[in-house]
């Protein structure tokens, strides 16, 4: 077994997330800016509900949420996850028990991905804290790339994109990748809010200092 991880290791070198040096996924260097803590916001939504994240944004955390999304390298995946449980966790410890709603990429993204990542995220999630995962928020219409709008603009362009499918009874912890103006859990929330499920919190791996 040691033999062919060997040969695995000598073909396909691992290579550091953040700097690309050989030897880890992310060297001890690069970990200083990928070191789990816990910041809590609040959301935009009213009634508001809190927002755990376990990961600082930084030029660091860019290049693994980016090897993560766009080129799916389980390496990212898994620092992601480890993030996302970390998170999770201290909002169970405040809210309880309840279940997972991933944050759904726009269909045009997923295919060109091969796949809904967080939804894919938060069902590894699932398998290892044992709450249930359910996709349950769909796009109904385009939205523009978010990337370059500002505060206002982001939540005029999300409104009224997210739909809730059924109802489920019980606590809602919306789980996605990054937070910055909250604008994409205020509109999952009220598409969900809409169907009568109650939305405890959001539980994401990064966030952007400042919450704008």
């Amino acid at each position: 077994m040691r033999s062919i991880q060997a040969l695995q290791e000598m073909i396909f070198p691992v290579r550091c997330l953040g700097c690309s040096a050989l030897g880890l996924s992310i060297c001890s260097l690069c970990r200083s800016q990928w070191h789990p803590h816990i910041f809590t916001r609040n959301s935009r939504s009213n009634p508001k509900f809190p927002i755990y994240s376990a990961i600082e944004y930084s030029p660091i955390a860019g290049k693994v949420l980016l090897a993560a999304k766009e080129n799916g390298l389980v390496q990212a995946d898994e620092l992601m996850i480890d993030a996302l449980k970390k998170s999770l966790s201290y909002c169970v410890k405040e809210h309880g028990i309840g279940m997972l709603i991933p944050i759904p990429s726009r269909p045009s993204i997923a295919r060109l991905r091969g796949r809904q990542f967080m939804c894919d995220l938060s069902e590894q999630l699932s398998k290892s804290c044992g709450l249930p995962t359910f996709e349950n928020l769909i796009h109904v219409r385009k939205v523009r790339d978010q990337s370059a709008l500002d505060t206002r603009a982001r939540v005029e362009n999300l409104a009224g994109a997210l739909k809730g499918l059924r109802y489920l009874s019980g606590k809602a912890f919306l789980i996605d990748d990054l937070v910055t103006t909250g604008a994409t859990l205020h509109e999952a929330a009220r598409a969900l809010r809409e169907l009568g499920i109650e939305v405890a919190a959001g539980v994401t791996a990064c966030v952007a200092e400042p919450l704008r």
